[in-house]
């Protein structure tokens, strides 16, 4: 048979084999649209930085970092979400290509037919997809910028570059997910089309407990490092260790999935007999039940750990900046923050200063400080190097800086200042207190600085010893500045960056947990059309159709509990690792944990198992008696 013969036949079974693949395609739409909203977003970014102010065109690089996170995690899901699905159609589908085995078609033919067919399914899935992700656009920058997640409206982007990436990763994706399905069908014996019933494996494959060992070698040697793991490649680890967890769990899916929503379901089986049958269908009908859990575990386990690894680095930099802080009193929006200085109670102030300067072949905002006054108020001080040589052509860098780009001291390096260029030397590192002061740090006696400094509104006020702090806050307060205490102020500044973090996790993941419920459903919805006579005998024998949908909702009820177990505990690793570096850090970091941001996940996973559950009631709802 030819490969023209076999295409046109692949349209063909495509047509009549439809209502499965109608899923497979919804799935892969789902995941691409996911994509390309993340590519547009990327663009958009892109296309933002002419005649923005510095500070401005930093927060927009650091959005474009979590777009480009939320385009893997889509990529991600899409891709064993699309797998899992083709492999269930390769299972409803087990009598029809047993019968072509039986009729003289080889392996080969088998499996070029079913990629034929993926291919298909790539081209509807890719173009819905795309047309999707383009249409929700416009709202999600939108929804973005009035939540203050981008500091500007950001306008639509050329669709070229987005649909040429979408398109790829959709062919790509679909044609990585029918190979597996399309190995399994290849295998297909011609007896298979004479059998009335298949006994599904559980037992994992030699490569999939490879895999799954490998995902656990990785998680004992992660605890094993935690103590001495620094916080940034903590930070790292946190964020994509999740994913190698979540693929060494799928990997033995249909044996940990079922034995645990079998373990959930032991106490409600003893006393409803739909129950009891529902943790026995969880058991045997792996394939079903790992990919219902597979999508809850993939939220639960990569949105919770992204939550709790970015609530502890708001931990980290709140204790880092209680620490550092000595200023009894923080004053802002200071129209004349000169004139503090000479106010009754005041015995320093530390006015924050920033600069733009070109250093590192890059805009860069600097730090610009007099020495004196930053360590009284900030507690600013080296841990490499001597702040005393802080003074004319000479700067200072933090250690997250030095991990990040590189340096040490007594390194000279050249700094452009308006239109002239200076040489620097890098004469001490200092530690990280991101909101006390910048990654790089430049004396106000540095040549030419004077030009380009500019006051941000923020003083760090001492006061002289004894004097009546809440006196010489209302004496700033008369200046028409806003005033708060140390204190306050460091948790005014934390609480609103978590809110921003909030936000912007949300906007990353709410997409993503969408596309979870949309495969949660999808997969129950084909493997309920696998159950019509199953259904149909336990009507014969007795069943209500109350009893056979309870059996559903029960079914899906043990297989979330099992899956939201599983996504737990990797949050909760993920937690303690992060945890172990913030503390080696900074001992005294408060421990916050983000008991809002969880629940809304645990609850996203709740609605994403109630909307199979519903679904697959609904399947059922036609499942009469046989005659």
């Amino acid at each position: 048979m030819s490969i023209v013969s076999l295409g046109a036949h692949s349209l063909k079974t495509l047509r009549q084999s439809w209502p499965p693949y109608a899923g497979a395609a919804v799935a892969l739409a789902g995941g691409i649209a996911l994509i390309t909203l993340a590519t547009n977003m990327l663009g958009a970014l892109g296309t933002a930085t002419d005649g923005l102010d510095e500070q401005t065109r930093r927060q927009i690089d650091d959005l474009g970092s979590l777009f480009g996170i939320m385009a893997g995690i889509s990529l991600f899901l899409a891709l064993f979400v699309v797998s899992s699905t083709f492999g269930f159609v390769v299972a409803t589908r087990r009598r029809e290509l047993g019968l072509l085995r039986l009729l003289g078609a080889t392996p080969r033919q088998v499996r070029t037919l079913l990629l034929g067919e993926a291919l298909a399914v790539a081209v509807v899935g890719t173009v819905a997809g795309c047309l999707l992700g383009t249409v929700v656009t416009v709202p999600v920058l939108r929804v973005l910028h009035q939540a203050g997640v981008t500091p500007v409206l950001l306008a639509m982007p050329s669709q070229g570059t987005g649909w040429a990436i979408a398109a790829c990763c959709g062919v790509g994706v679909a044609l990585v997910g029918a190979r597996r399905a399309g190995a399994r069908a290849g295998r297909t014996q011609p007896v298979e089309a004479l059998r009335e019933a298949v006994l599904e494996r559980r037992r994992p494959t030699v490569a999939q407990g490879l895999v799954a060992l490998t995902a656990a070698a990785g998680l004992v040697a992660t605890a094993w490092f935690a103590p001495g793991m620094p916080l940034l490649f903590a930070l790292l680890v946190g964020m994509f260790l999740p994913i190698v967890a979540v693929i060494g769990a799928n990997a033995v899916g249909g044996l940990l999935y079922t034995e645990l929503a079998a373990y959930a379901g032991a106490v409600v089986a003893r006393r409803d007999p739909a129950a009891h049958l529902a943790r026995d269908l969880a058991r045997t009908s792996s394939r079903m039940t790992a990919a219902v859990a597979a999508p809850v575990v993939a939220i639960m386990a990569v949105a919770g750990s992204m939550v709790v690894a970015v609530g502890a680095t708001a931990d980290w930099s709140e204790g880092a900046d209680r620490a550092a802080l000595r200023s009894e009193l923080v004053v802002e929006q200071a129209e004349r923050p000169e004139r503090i200085q000479g106010l009754p109670g005041v015995r320093v102030s530390d006015v924050r200063r920033t600069a733009p300067v070109g250093f590192g072949g890059e805009r860069t905002e600097v730090e610009v400080v007099d020495v004196a006054d930053a360590a009284a108020t900030r507690s600013l001080q080296a841990t490499r190097g001597n702040l005393a040589d802080l003074h004319g052509r000479a700067i200072a860098v933090t250690a997250s800086y030095v991990t990040d780009l590189g340096g040490r001291v007594g390194q000279t390096r050249r700094m452009r200042i308006g239109d002239r260029t200076v040489k620097v030397r890098l004469v001490a590192v200092v530690p990280d207190a991101p909101n006390l002061w910048g990654d790089v740090i430049v004396p106000d006696d540095l040549p030419g600085i004077g030009r380009v400094v500019r006051d941000t509104g923020t003083v760090f006020v001492r006061t002289d010893p004894g004097a009546d702090v809440a006196a010489t806050a209302r004496s700033l307060r008369d200046t028409g500045a806003e005033v708060s205490t140390g204190e306050d102020w460091v948790s005014t500044v934390a609480a609103e960056a978590r809110d921003t973090n909030t936000v912007v996790l949300w906007v990353m993941l709410g997409p993503a947990g969408v596309y979870a419920a949309i495969a949660a459903v999808n997969a129950v919805l084909i493997g309920m059309s696998q159950r019509r006579r199953q259904t149909a005998t336990a009507r014969l024998l007795g069943a209500t159709p109350a009893q056979v949908r309870r059996t559903t909702l029960w079914e899906t009820v043990f297989t979330g509990a099992g899956a939201l177990l599983v996504g737990g505990a990797v949050t909760g690793f993920t937690a303690w690792l992060v945890r172990q570096a913030v503390v080696r850090d900074v001992p005294d970091a408060p421990l916050t944990v983000p008991w809002e941001a969880l629940s809304g996940i645990t609850a996203a996973c709740l609605v994403v198992l109630l909307a199979a559950a519903v679904a697959g009631a609904y399947a059922l709802r036609g499942g009469e008696a046989p005659d």
